[in-house]
């Protein structure tokens, strides 16, 4: 074999090499966008789903027996939560009850995400929608998912990532 084929022979393996390591680096790439997408998609279940159990309860205490259209009996703000006597989820019965609710969910081959949910009273004035602390007739609910496996790897340094689901619950009464 010429020194011209040797150079020729080595040329091709080092191609080849090249064509290997990119092969491999996309497919890493694919795999890697794959599981952040998944881990998303979860947590976006978890956040409607949560929204869609709020969505089942009674507006607030005083209208889960009675359907009250004087401001005056509705919850205060600061009395958000589960009542004494709604000891698990499984009790509540009303909207404000999962004012600062938490809860882990370990999913099986999966992250660990976690929930948080917050509920406020809001008054909405054209297209601005403002968190009050006076009783009024909407209330917002607010869910956050976080996960260590839900980071922004758009920023340098790659960013944490909270996911967030808000709805607006309004209650009306007619006779």
């Amino acid at each position: 074999m010429g020194l011209g084929q040797t150079l020729l022979t080595i040329l091709a393996l080092m191609l080849m090499g090249r064509l290997i390591l990119t092969i491999n680096s996309t497919t890493l790439d694919v795999g890697f966008t794959k599981d952040i997408a998944e881990y998303r998609i979860t947590a976006t279940s978890l956040g409607t789903s949560m929204l869609e159990l709020s969505s089942a309860m009674a507006f607030d205490e005083a209208t889960v027996d009675s359907g009250t259209t004087n401001i005056a009996f509705l919850s205060a703000s600061t009395s958000f939560g589960p009542d004494a006597s709604e000891s698990s989820e499984d009790l509540y019965d009303d909207i404000d009850d999962y004012h600062n609710y938490s809860k882990i969910d370990s999913l099986e081959h999966s992250a660990i995400f976690k929930t948080r949910v917050t509920v406020t009273y809001i008054t909405v004035s054209g297209s601005s929608v403002v968190t009050t602390s006076a009783k009024a007739f909407n209330k917002q609910v607010t869910v956050d998912i976080t996960s260590d496996y839900l980071v922004d790897y758009s920023m340098t340094p790659a960013q944490p990532e909270t996911l967030r689901f808000k709805q607006i619950f309004s209650y009306w009464y007619f006779r």
